[in-house]
């Protein structure tokens, strides 16, 4: 047996809701069957949920882009394979 379950949302985010619901091939009713399902075998919220950008502190004002230039280096070597990882690769042939 089933059961309906109610919601209330605003307008706009529920037609941007139906687009993605839609785009990906699965209704909204399905996508929100989705959630609980995983709500329920994950025994939480089955993705990470974290501050909105408004609620993080700011930054400091030396946390300005550029403000580590010249105080960190990179290797010349650093994108060069690690041999630790030459069988993963299919090298050791």
């Amino acid at each position: 047996m089933t059961v309906q379950v109610s919601t209330r949302v605003d307008k706009a985010t529920k037609q941007q809701f139906d687009q993605v619901c839609e785009a990906i091939g699965i209704s909204s009713s399905g996508a929100l069957s989705i959630f609980i399902k995983g709500v329920v075998n994950h025994k939480g919220i089955p993705f990470n949920v974290v501050a909105q950008p408004a609620i993080m502190p700011k930054p400091n004002k030396e946390d300005v882009f550029g403000c580590m230039k010249g105080k960190m280096w990179m290797s010349d070597d650093f994108d060069a394979p690690l041999e630790d990882f030459k069988e993963y690769r299919g090298l050791n042939k």
